[in-house]
């Protein structure tokens, strides 16, 4: 079960968005809040897994709650609001989903079913060791290396086809397998080889050499279809990008 808070400044809202959480047998409602504070105040103290806050709320809004959170791991977010403009925006700063008003059961369940996938990753990652050494080791050719509460995982370069935010975390896929690691999507950015990764959204980072096919949507958006059949949305802020590798491939 995931243990899940829920904020939104609107009671009827709240009240549904609650009662669709809870009739997916999946979460325990730890807190349902009017008060973005007090939702904040919550999630600090410790011991959630999931918090689903609205985006357009007074004092702060759903992005700024979320950087407000200083409990260490962060909860997975899942960020509500009645705007789509808003909505691709948000995914991707903080959130693993977004959902939209008026509420649906059956895209709210899949956010949980989502959020659940992505705890069992974490959780694993957290149990396994699959590497071990010192801050002096040689990195093997073309691998990535995460240093992770001192163990060490190696996954050859060729094998990522895109890495995906998660919050804290960061979900790397490969062809048969998915690995969580503690580190944030901007943190691996860094440490990957320009040319052979590119960072297609807030939330996106893609293998070039498993890019088989990129579709030009409308207002600077794209598709990338991947070698294994995964299709990664882009960004517009991200269109120029998006250009640079259609021109390099």
């Amino acid at each position: 079960m995931l243990r899940t808070i829920v904020c939104d400044d609107e009671a009827p809202a709240l009240e549904l968005i609650e009662g669709m959480l809870r009739d997916t047998g999946e979460v325990a409602i730890e807190g349902a809040y009017l008060s973005v504070m007090d939702a904040i105040e919550r999630i600090n103290a410790g011991g959630i897994d999931l918090a689903v806050l609205d985006v357009e709320m007074p004092i702060l809004t759903g992005v700024e709650a979320s950087e407000q959170i200083t409990v260490d791991p962060k909860p997975l977010i899942v960020f509500a609001t009645a705007h789509p403009e808003y909505a691709v925006e948000a995914f991707g700063l903080d959130a693993i989903d977004y959902v939209l008003k008026p509420f649906d059961r059956h895209r709210i369940a899949k956010a949980v079913e989502k959020a659940i996938r992505f705890r069992q990753l974490i959780e694993q990652s957290e149990q396994e060791v699959q590497g071990e050494g010192d801050d002096n080791r040689a990195d093997p050719p073309a691998m990535l290396r995460i240093k992770d509460s001192g163990r060490y995982y190696f996954m050859p370069h060729h094998d990522v086809l895109w890495i995906e935010a998660a919050g804290d975390y960061s979900l790397l896929h490969t062809q048969d397998k998915e690995a969580a690691i503690r580190r944030t999507i901007k943190s691996l950015e860094t440490d990957l080889p320009a040319d052979r990764f590119v960072r297609v959204h807030r939330s996106s980072i893609v293998s070039i050499e498993h890019v088989r096919e990129i579709r030009m949507l409308h207002k600077g958006e794209a598709q990338i279809l991947l070698t294994d059949g995964t299709v990664v949305r882009t960004s517009r802020s991200y269109r120029d990008v998006i250009q640079k590798l259609i021109d390099d491939l």
